[in-house]
């Protein structure tokens, strides 16, 4: 019985050795099992960086882009959709250089034209790289792409905070640059804290640059500028004068939308004014008075000896055009400043350059309302403008005329724009003629003088080829005919030989609204018929055959004319029959 148990218990001991063996081969088996999926992983994310580091191999570079571009010119466009479609699958790769190569691409390209708002989201991505070169890269297409609507926009609050505060100036800098774009309310009150602390910066680029970018903060956050004003006005003492030239720009900027908030601060501006060796800062201070002055009479006197001595001595066209400004605008009740100012301008309109002949003309149309005699003396000067090429000045010069004229000129203006007008072209030729109805007609011609002559001024300004005032020399000449009866006769003398002339009756571009001023003269001569001189010759004229080529509107007052002249054909003018009654009486006799 002991043999049978022995053999049970042997059985059952080598069936479990063999249950232990099988577990262990289980085991085994299942590590090898993961031994080779991670061997298989690994191969795959070395394959994954090789086709990365390939695709980066063989990227095309901004610059090769660029060169495609410009060798393709026939089909531009065909290769730059060929790019796009390559940017969209390049700036979703992994590889952080790839992307950033991409994201050129289609910044140059959202320069001429096209859509970038599509990859704003790999914009942050890329801004948020810790290398500099690809950091910069993600800031510079922000700066270009980023709109107020720009859905992404909240995600980079965060990745600015960051940057700005960073003990590397230019990661700051860079910051600062894209929030200066990009700046909206909701960045503006979250990061405003956050740039004003920059003020304190041991580095003058970042005091500089937060400086500026202050100015975008208030423009959006309005309820920033009263606590950070204190801070903002301290460093008008910096060391550097990089950074108080900022600071006065952006006061300068804050004081022209409310400049009675800022007269507090005149006598600190007066002092900078008086120590600054720098042009741009200057041009920021005069500027300043300019908006100043006006509100504090007494801040005038003051201003006239820097004033007059910055004008006098600086050889900067741009600080000379500024003093002027403020003088013109602010300052104009000081007479020895506005002469100075004129004698300057002068200098200006005589310049080659049509950048400088401009702005003193408009300077000149500043001071025509409070000074036009000083003004007035620099007449032949504006007149030599109107024989300049360029259109703006040639208008500026038209308009500074037009302002000039007076009861006692007009005569001498018109007949000289008169002269201009022959040898001038469209669309100035018009625009002469307009100028010289504006002047006549003025405050209901209270101008002129002797109405007789303004007919025959709107006789030769009817004849003006290609002109668009027909209508309103037409009207005008009806105008001045019925109010003023001792024109009559001289007006139907003057509009004779329009009637008369066959060549107005064809159908050209150069009559284009001559028939305006037609039906006026034909009108005018029925109407007073009486004063017609050989009315038969007039009659024939009437019924000339191109009088066809006329709108309906004008060959009806036409034959409304001819029955009129017709008419008094057989009467004797007024000052025939006092002739013929003096005859008889002198045969009575």
């Amino acid at each position: 019985m002991s043999s049978s148990s022995w053999s049970a218990a042997d059985r059952m001991a080598a069936r479990g050795h063999q249950a232990k063996e099988g577990t262990m081969k289980i085991f085994k088996g299942i590590g090898s099992g993961f031994q080779k999926g991670a061997t298989g992983a690994t191969n795959m994310a070395s394959g994954a960086r090789g086709m990365t580091k390939d695709l980066y191999l063989f990227q095309k570079s901004l610059r090769d882009m660029i060169k495609g571009i410009r060798a393709c010119r026939d089909k531009e466009e065909e290769f730059i959709n060929a790019e796009m479609t390559r940017i969209h699958k390049e700036i979703k790769s992994p590889d952080p250089k790839t992307k950033c190569v991409a994201l050129q691409k289609i910044t140059y390209l959202h320069m001429s034209g096209h859509d970038m708002g599509w990859c704003s989201f790999h914009c942050i991505e890329v801004m948020s790289q810790s290398r500099f070169a690809l950091k910069h890269t993600g800031y510079l297409a922000a700066q270009q792409s980023f709109l107020d609507n720009t859905d992404v926009l909240l995600l980079i609050t965060n990745l600015l905070k960051k940057d700005l505060a960073s003990t590397n100036a230019h990661e700051a800098g860079f910051a600062l640059d894209c929030l200066a774009n990009v700046m909206t309310p909701d960045l503006a009150r979250d990061l405003v804290a956050d740039i004003f602390s920059l003020l304190n910066s041991t580095r003058s680029y970042l005091r500089k640059k937060a400086t500026l970018v202050l100015y975008k903060a208030f423009l959006r956050y309005p309820e920033a500028l009263r606590p950070a004003f204190a801070r903002l006005t301290e460093r008008l003492e910096d060391e550097d004068a990089s950074v108080v030239s900022a600071v006065v720009t952006v006061l300068c900027e804050l004081c022209i939308h409310n400049p009675q908030n800022y007269l507090p601060m005149a006598p600190t501006f007066y002092k900078l004014l008086q120590t600054s060796t720098n042009n741009w800062m200057t041009i920021k201070l005069v500027r300043m008075f300019g908006h100043l002055s006006p509100l504090e009479p007494r801040l005038g006197k003051k201003l006239v000896d820097p004033l007059t001595q910055i004008m006098a001595t600086t050889p900067a066209k741009s600080l000379l055009f500024e003093c002027i400004r403020t003088v013109t605008k602010g300052l104009n009740n000081h007479t020895s400043l506005v002469k100075l100012a004129v004698e300057k301008l002068r200098d200006f309109v005589e310049e080659p350059d049509p950048n400088l002949k401009f702005l003193g003309l408009r300077a000149l149309q500043d001071l025509l309302q409070t000074h036009p005699r000083a003004v007035a003396e620099h007449k032949k000067t504006i007149f030599r403008c109107l024989q300049e090429g360029d259109f703006t000045i040639q208008l500026t010069a038209l308009q500074l005329i037009e302002g000039m004229a007076t009861r006692r000129n007009l005569s001498d203006t018109v007949a000289h724009l008169l002269l201009i007008v022959q040898g001038a072209e469209q669309p100035f030729r018009d625009h002469l003629v307009g100028c010289v109805l504006n002047m006549c007609q003025a405050d209901r011609y209270a101008r002129l003088s002797d109405f007789s002559w303004y007919v025959t001024v709107l006789a030769d300004l009817a004849r003006v080829p290609e002109s668009n005032h027909g209508k309103q020399v037409g009207a005008q000449l009806i105008d001045v005919t019925t109010r003023v009866e001792a024109s009559r006769e001289d007006a139907v003398a003057a509009l004779r030989p329009l009637l008369t002339d066959p060549s107005l009756l064809e159908d050209k571009p150069a009559n284009n609204t001559i028939s305006d001023a037609l039906l006026a003269a034909a009108y005018i001569t029925g109407e007073h018929a009486q004063y017609v001189h050989n009315r038969p010759e007039l009659i024939e004229a009437l019924l000339h055959p191109k009088v066809i080529n006329l709108p309906v509107t004008v060959q009806q007052v036409y034959v409304q004319a001819l029955l009129k002249v017709f008419g008094h054909a057989g009467r004797k003018m007024p000052g025939e029959e006092e002739e013929d009654s003096s005859e008889e009486e002198m045969e009575e006799e």
